[in-house]
């Protein structure tokens, strides 16, 4: 299905290339308005999904798929189902930056990050979107929780993959190392329950980037905690 990309955070863009805070000059700014029009001009967010049920072991029906690590059982545990969803924006996107690397470091590493920026709000749009159909249904959506986030291997998102088969729906691919390609691309799992739930897993504790992260040493966070 098409995804939807609605905006670019100019404030997360901002996180991405490292700003720590205070002053901004007026052409970055300018520049990232610049990248953030490119962008939207050529992604192509698409979003595929499949809704199972959860069994008693926490494998998804039908399914040779069992989400590892106790940080998401926690999650999944007042749901009866849960939501595996793949979204991309497409391949055109890699390309534009790899040009750009090739003569421009700096507006190639300005159009990643507003790209980072993007498919976030194609999974924020969607999971909206999701929620407020199922809040008609008097049922309620966990957050979004990833491969790689908590202690949920990273291995998992091969699993997910297959399970989608986003290879054809989207067009998202894993190379050997198991990185999506296209980059800007994101594999997620989350909950359906029957009463509202905490938004728990929203912490730079929990990401597996935690020990490496620039944006934890400089005190702040990516935008995701």
């Amino acid at each position: 299905m098409s995804g939807y990309l609605k905006e670019i955070n100019k404030k997360e863009a901002l996180k991405y290339l490292g700003y720590r805070g205070g002053e901004v000059e007026d052409k970055i700014l300018r520049d990232i308005d610049q990248c953030s029009e490119i962008i939207i001009k050529n992604a192509l967010p698409k979003v595929i999904y499949r809704v199972f049920d959860i069994e008693s072991d926490l494998s998804f029906s039908g399914t040779n798929f069992s989400p590892k690590g106790n940080d998401i059982a926690e999650m999944l545990k007042d749901c009866g189902r849960a939501i595996i969803m793949a979204a991309t924006i497409g391949g055109e996107i890699d390309g534009i930056i790899r040009r750009r690397e090739v003569d421009d470091m700096y507006l190639a590493l300005m159009l990643d990050s507003c790209a980072s920026c993007a498919i976030e709000n194609v999974c924020d749009n969607f999971q909206n979107e999701l929620e407020e159909r199922l809040f008609n249904e008097n049922l309620y959506l966990t957050d979004r929780f990833s491969p790689g986030y908590g202690d949920m291997p990273f291995e998992q998102q091969r699993e997910i993959c297959e399970i989608l088969n986003t290879s054809k729906t989207i067009g998202v691919s894993l190379n050997e190392s198991g990185i999506m390609i296209p980059r800007k691309s994101v594999t997620a799992i989350m909950g359906i329950a029957q009463k509202p739930q905490k938004k728990r897993f929203r912490g730079c504790e929990y990401c597996s980037m935690f020990e490496n992260c620039d944006f934890r040493k400089g005190g702040i966070t990516c935008g995701k905690c």
